[in-house]
This record gives structure tokens, C-alpha cells and sequence, in this order.
């Protein structure tokens, strides 16, 4: 089973795990809430997929964890992976996961999954009729 570490523009961390019956692009495209890019990180050897319209979103921000993570500017959730040599996606590797807890991350105990992380920032992302400033906090409503 893949897990992906997931970076909410909040600074929040989760380890995700991807469905038995759910396939990459499925699980990515949740996580950063629509049509997914890869970009090159300058910091870190890891895939960092991104919602490709980020910068057109209303509800997303930069994320700082993330930017200070990989050398680049991103804005929205970010999800770090790993990759095969053929380019399929697997999941992020544990080396990657625990050095960054050494340098001061902290990720939360629970393993979601990519639903369960939608339904948890759904409101931060996506301003809605009952929350319709809720991105502007970037924290998640319990």
C-alpha cells in the first residue's frame, strides 16, 4: 500500500495511505483538491505533486512548510512522493520522512486517507456558503 506525505498550506503533516482500490492519480488529485503537476524540488530528492491551478485557486496560500521544504515557492497542499526509474509513483521514502522529523517536522500519529484528508480541509481550501472565509485562518474547523 502507498503512503504519500501530505503538506497542508497550514503547516499540518499527515502520512496518507492510498486506497487497495484507489490508483496514483486518483489519490494525488484528492489530496491537492483537483488536477495534479509534478514540480522538480531544489531541496529534497522526492516527486512534490501540486494541484496545477494552484495560483489560480481562491482558498489556497502559500505554503510555507512545504516552499521551506523543497526550495521552491508552492502555494496550496503539496504532496511529496517517490518515483520508480520508469516514473510511476510510489510511495515517499522513510529516509526522506525521517530526516525531515529530525530537522523539526512534525507529522501527525494518524495514517489517513486521501478522504479523509478532502473531508478535513475541505473547508480551508474551498470557502463555502457556511465557512466562506475559512481559508484565510489556513487552519482546518474541528
Amino acid at each position: 500500500m502507498k503512503q504519500y506525505l501530505y503538506l497542508a498550506q497550514s503547516g499540518d503533516a499527515w502520512i496518507v495511505r492510498q486506497e487497495p482500490n484507489e490508483d496514483s492519480l486518483t489519490c494525488l488529485q484528492t489530496l491537492v483538491g483537483g488536477l495534479i503537476e509534478c514540480v522538480s524540488p531544489s531541496k529534497v530528492p522526492c516527486d512534490v505533486w501540486v494541484n496545477e491551478e494552484s495560483l489560480f485557486q481562491p482558498g489556497f496560500g502559500i505554503n510555507l512548510v512545504a516552499s521551506y521544504i523543497t526550495g521552491r515557492q508552492l502555494v496550496g497542499p503539496v504532496v511529496l512522493a517517490s518515483s520508480r526509474v520508469d516514473g510511476a509513483t510510489i510511495s515517499v521514502s522513510q529516509h526522506l520522512v525521517n530526516k525531515l522529523k529530525r530537522e523539526g517536522l512534525i507529522i501527525e500519529e494518524t495514517v489517513l486517507t486521501a478522504r479523509e484528508i478532502q473531508d478535513r480541509y475541505k473547508d480551508v481550501y474551498f470557502p463555502n456558503e457556511t465557512n466562506p472565509t475559512a481559508w484565510r485562518t489556513g487552519l482546518p474547523r474541528s
